[in-house]
């Protein structure tokens, strides 16, 4: 008698057991599955792809569901490819046709022996009418590359390190530093060639530079030039204003480099999402 009751426990302890067994490994991992599918269909994208990775992460024995898992990744990333597709092309509409206007403030400029790009000036600002004066000039290349280029003249050498702008009177200062080449003499000469010396800004600091000036176009702006004789000493920094002319031609270029650069970028979105597409849709019939 008391082993029958012994036995009825065991059996009824056995029965509780099962009863309380949770889901298997390879329901909660179709669950999450199923989960991200629902988040898919409503748009919410992001929470998917969270949702899928857990799956990876939580469940790797499962190895169908997870196969299950990687088409539905594969979906949103068709998606997603698709949707940024769309968009850039919808702007590069919008931007393209503000290019030739804008160009024809311009003047392109390449030596085909020497150069393997081609650059863009502004009109206001031709190097060649002034070699005997102190200015700023930007150039934006055909490879998308801005540059900025200050140039000193003078019977003093100044081989410069620094380009400074301050905006008058309040005197609010930025400097940029960059590539330094020189040529000529100091002091009169008998051509009167005089020293010149170029500092070069590219990229990042060029753009700055040009928003410092394109910002504040309408105010006064002191230009200091700093940096060494050719002997290497401690040079008299140099100081001029920069004049209405060219400060509106360093916003246009500014413009100019601006337009650019989104229309570099979007065209790169544009190219990289249809070769996701391509590869997904060649991907899901290879399937």
């Amino acid at each position: 008698m008391k082993h029958s009751f012994i036995l009825t426990i065991c059996a009824f302890v056995a029965a509780i057991t099962l009863g309380c067994k949770g889901p298997s490994e390879e329901q909660q991992a179709r669950e999450r599955v199923d989960a991200a599918r629902e988040m898919v269909a409503e748009g919410n994208l992001e929470a998917a792809k969270v949702e899928l990775d857990s799956v990876h992460i939580l469940y790797r024995q499962q190895v169908n569901v997870r196969r299950e898992a990687k088409a539905l990744q594969d979906t949103i990333t068709l998606l997603e490819a698709e949707r940024t597709a769309a968009y850039a092309d919808s702007m590069l509409q919008i931007l393209l046709p503000q290019v030739d206007p804008l160009l024809k403030l311009f003047r392109y400029e390449k030596d085909e022996k020497y150069e393997d790009h081609g650059q863009y000036v502004s009109r206001r600002l031709q190097t060649t009418s002034n070699t005997e004066r102190c200015f700023v000039q930007a150039y934006v290349g055909d490879n998308r590359l801005t540059r900025v280029k200050s140039y000193y003249y003078g019977l003093a050498s100044l081989c410069q390190t620094s380009c400074e702008l301050c905006i008058m009177p309040a005197e609010d200062c930025n400097a940029w530093t960059g590539s330094e080449h020189h040529f000529g003499q100091a002091g009169s000469t008998k051509d009167g060639d005089g020293f010149h010396s170029i500092l070069t800004m590219e990229d990042e600091p060029a753009i700055e530079m040009l928003a410092f000036i394109a910002g504040n176009k309408d105010a006064r702006i002191r230009v200091r030039l700093q940096g060494t004789t050719a002997s290497g000493k401690q040079a008299s920094s140099y100081v001029y204003f920069l004049s209405q002319n060219d400060k509106d031609a360093l916003a246009e270029t500014l413009q100019l480099a601006t337009l650019f650069h989104d229309i570099n970028r979007l065209e790169e979105m544009l190219n990289s999402s249809k070769k996701t597409v391509e590869k997904l849709q060649m991907r899901a019939i290879k399937d």
